[in-house]
């Protein structure tokens, strides 16, 4: 992604915020149930936490800034949920849900950092916001390292 000015990174960067948390809400939902490991679970409860705490911050911004809401829809998230329904039907390990986790944690990494740089307009609030969430994620990734 290069480096674009626009009117609306504030705006971009909160969506992608927004649709990051959502994800990792619908999974970490998803996911939770299927831990037998104490710890990890413990791990993703937190993750979620961690998630919605976003959301809820990101909204905030969002309204503050007169910014429309867009949310994933029903559909989105249930392909979320099938998708972790599918990939831990035969396999519902303490390393393997650990694994799926990190996966995502990182696929959000990698998209909301994609945006930090893709849009540098960006308010100081939402880049903070973004900055906050992504070293939260890196502590995330080495919490969840042991469980593999």
């Amino acid at each position: 992604m290069k480096n674009r000015p626009t009117e609306n990174a504030d705006e971009e960067l909160l969506c992608e915020l927004t649709r990051t948390a959502e994800m990792g809400v619908e999974a970490m939902c998803a996911v939770v149930p299927k831990a037998e490991n104490r710890e990890l679970r413990g791990q993703l409860k937190r993750q979620e936490d961690a998630y919605r705490r976003l959301s809820v911050k990101t909204e905030n911004l969002m309204q503050e800034k007169e910014l429309p809401l867009k949310h994933r829809s029903p559909l989105q998230k249930a392909m979320i949920r099938g998708g972790i329904n599918m990939n831990t039907m035969m396999d519902r390990s303490t390393s393997h849900l650990a694994e799926l986790t990190l996966n995502g944690v990182t696929m959000g990494i990698i998209s909301v950092t994609k945006s930090l740089h893709s849009l540098p307009h960006a308010d100081g609030r939402a880049r903070r916001l973004a900055e906050d969430f992504l070293s939260e994620e890196q502590k995330a990734v080495e919490r969840l390292k042991p469980f593999l």
